[in-house]
């Protein structure tokens, strides 16, 4: 059993690093990164592509941004969270990244035998 309020309270932090920002999946071979100061520099194989302000960017431990990574990567902080908050007692979770209506990816992860 977990309070609603306490995962609510994790899934609202998390989602707030990644809300309306560019999300730079940090372990893609093709990209590389630079940070300058206030800003993110994205080198496409080696050529200098794309600058963004520090500000606008989530750079994520993934290989691409797809709905499937985010819930995996999501899924995986929330478990992080959860289990630095004391709650090791679940034994499963379960993570929905909606792109649209009706076009979701799902991560499943069984945390302990029941």
């Amino acid at each position: 059993m977990l309070d609603f309020s306490v995962l609510k309270q994790i899934t609202r932090h998390l989602v707030d690093q990644i809300d309306h920002k560019v999300l730079l999946p940090t372990l893609n071979p093709k990209l590389s990164f630079r940070e300058d100061g206030d800003r993110v520099s994205v080198d496409y194989f080696g050529t200098p592509t794309y600058v963004f302000p520090k500000r606008d960017c989530a750079l994520l431990a993934i290989p691409n941004t797809t709905a499937e990574m985010l819930a995996q990567y999501l899924g995986v902080q929330v478990r992080e969270e959860l289990a630095a908050g004391g709650y090791t007692h679940l034994t499963s979770l379960e993570v929905e990244v909606e792109e649209n209506y009706g076009q979701a990816a799902t991560y499943r992860e069984v945390l302990a035998a029941d």
